[in-house]
């Protein structure tokens, strides 16, 4: 008798009103149709790369490759030293880049989640400010260039890039989110803020370092205007500039960077999307948990 109880007690609680099918029959369906809109014109992009231009010509573009080929990866790495160069600087700036936003953001935004910091609002008033209210291009550019005389030098990419108000918000909030008592108890055993700071809550941050990571990782291997101004010398192109240079027809893959009049194809173009965003992706799943979950916690307290 109790078993038949709680087995109709769990009945009724799993089966769902018939409205809230609909309603998640309804989400399910719009999801797969937002997420075709994504997935399917980055299939067509893979397509084009494995096809021959006879074959784009004569069947347009298809989800699957009417003539398989590799010409187009060949020719985009026949000049290895070009394409592993520009690989090169941007990992080197992606990665000294997110490094120095994740000491720059928590340095930063542990003080200021103490409501016992002295003119703490004051400065949350100016990170506002500056996320708000820019400077505009051109002064930026005589400041990082002038100034600071970092033209053509890699810290005028990555620099500018170490610091957002955004990712210091969301930080700020998820600091604010944690127990006092665990910072209280280590000042007791003698431990220094510093100490604190760096084996209790950094431990204890992982989904927050992880969001911003992402967010800054994603931001710089995308950059490709900053590096475009202030990186001339060709010798330390970026992988965004290297796309930008086949899509635009104005390069010379086995020419380092030279102009041809003879424009790529369409398959190259789309081989050079494809080992581009190839990283990204390959990337996004081991950080999409903490991601998700870094990107709710630092977002519910304001």
């Amino acid at each position: 008798m109790v078993k038949n109880n709680i087995a109709s007690k769990r009945n009724n609680r799993i089966k769902k009103p018939v409205g809230d099918m609909i309603a998640d029959c309804f989400n399910y369906v719009l999801l797969l149709l937002l997420s075709l809109c994504f997935v399917v014109p980055f299939v067509y992009v893979i397509s084009i790369s494995f096809s021959t231009e006879e074959a784009i010509g004569l069947y347009g573009i298809t989800i699957f490759p009417k003539e398989f080929t590799l010409e187009a990866y060949r020719y985009l790495f026949r000049s290895g030293s070009v394409i592993i160069r520009a690989y090169g600087n941007t990992l080197f700036i992606t990665i000294i880049t997110t490094a120095l936003s994740i000491l720059f953001t928590g340095g930063l935004d542990y003080p200021l989640s103490k409501e016992l910091l002295p003119f703490r609002k004051g400065f949350m008033y100016y990170v506002l400010f500056a996320m708000l209210f820019g400077g505009g291009m051109i002064p930026t550019y005589l400041v990082i260039s002038k100034l600071y005389g970092m033209k053509d030098s890699m810290w005028a990419v990555i620099l500018p890039g170490a610091y957002s108000a955004w990712n210091m918000i969301v930080m700020k909030n998820f600091f604010s989110r944690l127990p006092n008592d665990i910072e209280e108890a280590a000042l007791i055993d003698g431990a220094n803020e510093l100490r604190i700071f760096a084996s209790i809550i950094l431990p204890l941050s992982k989904p927050i370092i992880a969001t911003v990571c992402l967010f800054t990782a994603v931001a710089q291997w995308n950059n490709w205007f900053g590096p475009l101004i202030y990186l001339d010398n060709t010798e330390t192109p970026t992988i965004m500039l290297f796309l930008r240079g086949v899509i635009s027809s104005s390069l010379n893959i086995g020419n380092q960077f030279e102009t041809t009049e003879v424009p790529p194809t369409q398959s190259v173009q789309m081989a050079t999307v494809v080992a581009c965003t190839l990283p990204i992706v390959c990337v996004y799943p081991f950080l999409q948990k903490h991601f998700a979950s870094g990107v709710l916690v630092g977002s519910v307290k304001g």
